[in-house]
């Protein structure tokens, strides 16, 4: 008995020193993700795998499988860290630790599991691709090992181009979904390509860009909506609903600020607010301040940077001026009829004046025509 058992013990660590130190290839049958805190969950994002590479007993390859291995981690930390673990039907490099205990290494590319395309990639410069799908279940062959992927869709994408410096994050990306292998035909060769989805671009100071501006940043939304911030300092905002325009907002480096309701004038309203140091935004009586217009109509509120306030109606029907020494005036100027007040003054211009009530003198009256008075 001591005889077998000591050959036994001799077998088996001759079994583990053989296996220690290789590396093999397998693929991952299952999946055990952390959910729930240690110890009510013991599963730290292990894999269960079967070899690829396997004997045939009676025509039939023979599964072998080994249970819950850890997968190396590039960030860890308590409760931190970027969790990675291999998914159903990829395939895998372990390294063997001792006869049952392995590490999972990283995934391998195969002709089935075959590379996303880098157009622009050559020996020098390779883009920087970081690519995201929904997970979808691969089908097996009659061995038992997985070889039918179906293509990913609805990509979560982030691409940098080591050249130029640009880079884009863009979701649910349109040219990835419908040609997934992301080449030339795609195409994703640089930001002009990538005009539809929701996504954020940088542009750099050496971009190739013709659509846009070097050193500008643009978000997209899927509607059609964009912000854009440029190097100068302006900033433009335009909501759009499948892609047709509407409203926009522009801020200007001196600080000006122009609010539209629709996408060209003169159709809809405007709302400008005039920075201080911006001196070009003026009229007859003096620089503005702020500004509301009714484009189409050209009704019109203003203020200006003295304090005046000036409100025009449309068409030019109407006027009314508030100075700020006290002068203001009521104008029909369709009539050019008025009622003004002026350094203590009231001037009122009209072809008619109906007093309708009491009229209380307190002073001279002087009268350069005829006066009719009725009453009792």
């Amino acid at each position: 008995m001591v005889s077998n058992t000591r050959d036994r013990n001799i077998d088996s660590s001759r079994r583990e020193d053989s296996r220690k130190g290789q590396v093999d290839r397998c693929e991952v049958i299952f999946v055990w993700p952390h959910v729930k805190p240690y110890p009510e969950d013991k599963n730290f994002n292990v894999v269960d795998v079967q070899l690829i590479d396997r004997p045939r007993i009676d025509g039939k390859a023979e599964v072998v499988k080994f249970v819950k291995l850890n997968c190396i981690q590039q960030y860890h930390g308590l409760w931190q860290g970027h969790p990675w673990n291999p998914r159903i039907g990829d395939m895998i490099y372990i390294y063997w630790l001792n006869e049952r205990e392995a590490l999972v290494l990283g995934t391998c590319t195969s002709v089935e599991q075959e590379p996303i395309c880098r157009s622009e990639a050559d020996d020098k410069h390779q883009e920087f691709v970081y690519k995201l799908c929904p997970w979808e279940e691969p089908k097996k062959n009659e061995d038992g090992n997985y070889v039918e992927f179906p293509p990913p869709k609805h990509p979560e994408c982030f691409k940098w181009w080591p050249k130029t410096r640009d880079w884009i994050r863009i979701h649910d990306c349109p040219n990835g979904h419908n040609r997934p292998q992301c080449d030339a035909l795609a195409p994703c060769t640089c930001l002009d390509d990538l005009q539809a989805g929701t996504w954020l671009k940088v542009f750099s100071d050496i971009s190739p860009t013709v659509l846009d501006k070097r050193r500008r940043v643009k978000f997209h939304h899927h509607c059609g909506s964009i912000v854009i911030f440029d190097e100068d300092g302006t900033i433009y905002e335009e909501n759009r609903v499948e892609e047709d325009p509407r409203g926009h907002i522009w801020w200007y480096p001196t600080g000006t600020i122009d609010v539209h309701s629709e996408p060209s004038e003169p159709d809809g309203a405007r709302v400008r607010v005039v920075a201080d140091d911006d001196h070009d935004i003026a009229d007859e009586h003096g620089e503005i301040a702020a500004e509301l217009t009714h484009l189409p109509t050209s009704a019109t509120v203003r203020i200006y940077k003295d304090g005046c306030i000036r409100i025009r109606s449309g068409n030019d029907g109407s006027e009314v001026f508030l100075g700020t020494s006290g002068n203001c005036w009521l104008w029909d100027i369709k009539n050019d009829t008025y009622i003004e007040f002026e350094e203590g003054n009231c001037t009122i211009k009209a072809n008619t004046i109906t007093l309708d009530g009491d009229v209380t003198l307190n002073g001279n009256l002087t009268i350069g025509g005829t006066c009719n008075l009725r009453g009792e």
